[in-house]
């Protein structure tokens, strides 16, 4: 999950005598939410969530990040997995193409851990490309290799169209439609939307968000109301 980047740390240099600040293009990010969802799916079998990240932007628009969180879904599936960890590396490149946004990159899921012999293991590679106009942006992403642990399932896409708003200074209304196709997994593609709220106060970030997919029988897609605090540095 790639965070918003901003430059916003600053190192001191001392020149004869003389401090001098200069921006770097470095930032880092926490959240604590109630649970961690992605793609509709609850990580955590919906529970509390502890998350965090450090990004780095260089001024042409070339950056690279990593993200973490905790995580339930794999040992909750199997008693002989033991992990508890996701971890996202990812690298890209943004520009701006007359009104539009593009965002070109890739991302690699890694869950560290133990695992019983023959387990496909769910780390997965994806590229991605994102464009965005104003407050809309629409992003497709293609697994290179299997996704998430499906059998035979590389190539897999997923769409996601989102709009967030600013309705009055430091509240933000977000939308987000998906789709998830995987590939040779016949009935298992889906659709998953949230609708909520941030509000921006006192140098956090506090979301209200409903969750829904249109999965049956899996708990973990049910509707649910997730809340959120974050904090970028």
């Amino acid at each position: 999950m790639r965070k918003t980047l901003t430059a916003i740390a600053l190192a001191p240099l001392v020149a004869a005598g003389t401090a001098v600040a200069q921006e770097l293009p470095i930032s880092a990010n926490v959240t604590i939410a109630s649970e961690y969802q992605y793609r509709g799916f609850s990580q955590t079998n919906e529970k509390p969530a502890l998350q965090g990240g450090f990004d780095f932007e260089h001024d042409s628009g070339f950056y690279v990040g990593v993200w973490g969180s905790n995580i339930s879904w794999l040992s909750d599936s199997d008693p002989d997995i033991s992990s508890s960890l996701e971890l996202d590396f990812y690298a890209g490149y943004t520009m701006d193409v007359g009104p539009l946004g593009l965002d070109v990159g890739l991302l690699q899921y890694y869950y560290p851990g133990k695992f019983p012999a023959g387990f496909n293991k769910a780390d997965t590679l994806e590229g991605y490309i994102g464009l965005s106009w104003e407050f809309l942006s629409f992003k497709y992403s293609h697994s290179f290799t299997d996704l998430f642990g499906f059998d035979n399932s590389k190539n897999s896409q997923y769409y996601d169209l989102s709009a967030s708003y600013e309705i009055t200074p430091g509240l933000t209304l977000d939308a987000h439609y998906g789709y998830q196709r995987i590939k040779g997994a016949g009935n298992d593609n889906y659709k998953d939307w949230s609708l909520g709220a941030t509000l921006a106060y006192g140098g956090f970030d506090f979301g209200l968000h409903y969750v829904d997919t249109n999965v049956k029988g899996d708990k973990l897609a049910d509707e649910r109301i997730i809340a959120s605090i974050s904090k970028s540095f």
